[in-house]
């Protein structure tokens, strides 16, 4: 072969290995570009997968503080014979029973109202007296004495639970009121305690101000605590 000729092939694969380079290295920076997209896809997936867990985790824990709470209400609320104090912004409530007899008293701090509730449960007789002005009483079948107070936020349905402990504004945890265990439930400025043995309402806050505190106390109400009011000491109203 000539020489001219052995330049020409030579130039000819130069040539040729000139056009073919780019092409391949495009080609490499679109396969390097596929993997590190895959890479980071896979990642994605994987954090969005971990933050599912997570949620589901805390929704499972907050469901598991709402449930054993409402068990425990549950539990206290088989007891017949308790008494508790409830003190108010403006109101201060006794609420006893001992057996199928419930009685409260509930009065105004400023003076102006003084109720007494009394009812057997048993017989079905039930009377409220007026204490101020005047004494007066009557027969009231219809009247409601509260049960031991639980939280005033409603935990006695499965399907409330869940909503509450999906509910990302509300804060359900545990902490501590007055040296004793408790449940807590913050919403917009409201935050209760409850009582971790008991389950029932310890007390409540709003905006960082307390509004109502609860004291209880089991076994130990008498025949005298319950006793109903002496009705010829009363004016009867129709």
């Amino acid at each position: 072969m000539k020489e001219e000729d052995v330049k020409k092939v030579k130039n000819q694969e130069e040539n040729k290995k000139a056009e073919e380079t780019p092409i391949g290295s495009t080609y490499r920076k679109v396969e390097n570009k596929k993997h590190r997209t895959g890479i980071t896809l896979k990642r994605f997936i994987f954090l969005v997968f971990a933050i599912i867990l997570v949620i589901i985790l805390i929704i499972g824990i907050r469901w598991r503080i709402l449930y054993n709470m409402q068990e425990r209400y549950n539990q206290s609320t088989l007891k017949n014979n308790w008494h508790y104090y409830s003190d108010s912004e403006d109101t201060i409530m006794n609420v006893y029973r001992k057996g199928t007899i419930w009685k409260m008293n509930t009065r105004q701090k400023n003076g102006e109202g003084n109720l007494t509730f009394w009812r057997d449960t048993s017989t079905g007789e039930a009377y409220v007296f007026f204490e101020n002005p005047i004494k007066k009483y009557k027969k009231d079948e219809g009247a409601i004495i509260p049960d031991l107070q639980p939280s005033s936020l409603s935990t006695n349905d499965n399907s409330t639970r869940i909503l509450m402990a999906a509910t990302p504004i509300m804060w359900i945890g545990t902490g501590e009121y007055d040296g004793k265990d408790c449940y807590t439930i913050k919403a917009e400025g409201h935050e209760e305690y409850i009582d971790k043995e008991t389950g029932l309402l310890l007390a409540v806050f709003q905006d960082s101000k307390q509004i109502r505190s609860v004291e209880y106390e089991f076994g130990e109400v008498t025949d005298e605590d319950i006793a109903k009011p002496d009705l010829s000491q009363y004016e009867y109203m129709e």
